[in-house]
């Protein structure tokens, strides 16, 4: 009796671990019930009809639009395409054997006649078949004329529109803007030098541009003596700004005027590869 007694001897630490280990016992039992008694529960399903209708219409729009025929060329029927739109393989072959040659079918008789499809076929489906605008109503088209074979009318670039500047082969929205922008910059071009400077312009379009406009010769004035002119005269040179033009008037009374052009080119931030435009200008004389 006396040693059974000792089985239940603990000491405090002891009793606390053995206090823990009951509480946890306890809440793995009130979980594991918890559990089982959700799982029993019964699952009420609520009225799904409205839901269902929905997903029926749905796939009503679906079927639609899978069966719906939308207007198509008959020269580029597939092999699916034709087999969907009920066509046999007999009847697809001729129709790319036909193609193979380069022909083309332009109406819904040459379509019966090249693949051979039946008259009720053809009633059904014809009316879906959509041809090129050149086929439907060759009246409308205008007949394209090359640009070599355009009769040419030439009139003053200074007056020339964007339009009329597109005109010419090689010259598009972008180019013809530059053009029209370089032209009011120089308030108005007096050599077809100034043109070509244009960026973007190059020497085979500048050729084509040439038989179209041509440069006024009324439209060209007196050229400025360089070693004369005031500072309000060399200002009116498009390519010349404050800074440069009170350079060039400093170098012209160290110089004692410039007596060739190779001194006016060191003239600080003189834009030496704009000589030849500005020659156009100026005179040394």
């Amino acid at each position: 009796m006396k040693n059974l007694k000792s089985l239940f001897l603990f000491n405090r630490k002891q009793q606390r671990g053995i206090f823990v280990l009951i509480i946890l016992l306890i809440i793995v039992v009130v979980i594991y019930i918890v559990a089982i008694n959700r799982s029993r529960e019964h699952l009420i399903l609520e009225d799904i009809s409205e839901y269902q209708s929905q997903i029926d219409s749905l796939k009503n729009v679906a079927n639609l639009r899978k069966n719906k025929i939308y207007p198509f060329n008959p020269n580029y029927i597939t092999d699916y395409r034709g087999y969907v739109l009920g066509m046999s393989e007999a009847e697809l072959d001729k129709l790319h054997r036909f193609r193979e040659s380069n022909k083309w079918i332009n109406s819904k008789k040459d379509f019966q006649n090249v693949t051979g499809v039946s008259d009720q076929w053809l009633d059904s489906i014809s009316p879906y078949f959509k041809f090129p605008e050149w086929v439907t109503n060759p009246k409308k088209q205008n007949k394209f004329v090359p640009f070599k074979e355009r009769k040419v009318v030439a009139k003053d670039i200074n007056t020339a529109t964007q339009d009329e500047l597109k005109a010419v082969y090689g010259i598009g929205p972008a180019l013809s803007g530059r053009i029209i922008k370089e032209r009011e910059f120089l308030k108005g071009f007096i050599d077809m030098r100034q043109v070509r400077s244009v960026y973007g312009l190059t020497d085979s379009t500048m050729v084509q541009l040439k038989k179209h406009f041509y440069i006024n010769s009324t439209s060209l004035d007196s050229k400025i003596a360089l070693n004369t002119a005031n500072r309000d005269e060399l200002l009116s040179v498009p390519y010349f700004n404050d800074y440069l033009v009170d350079q060039l008037l400093k170098q012209r009374t160290l110089r004692e005027g410039f007596k060739s052009w190779d001194k006016v080119v060191l003239t600080s931030r003189f834009p030496e590869e704009k000589l030849e435009l500005i020659q156009l200008y100026l005179t040394l004389d």
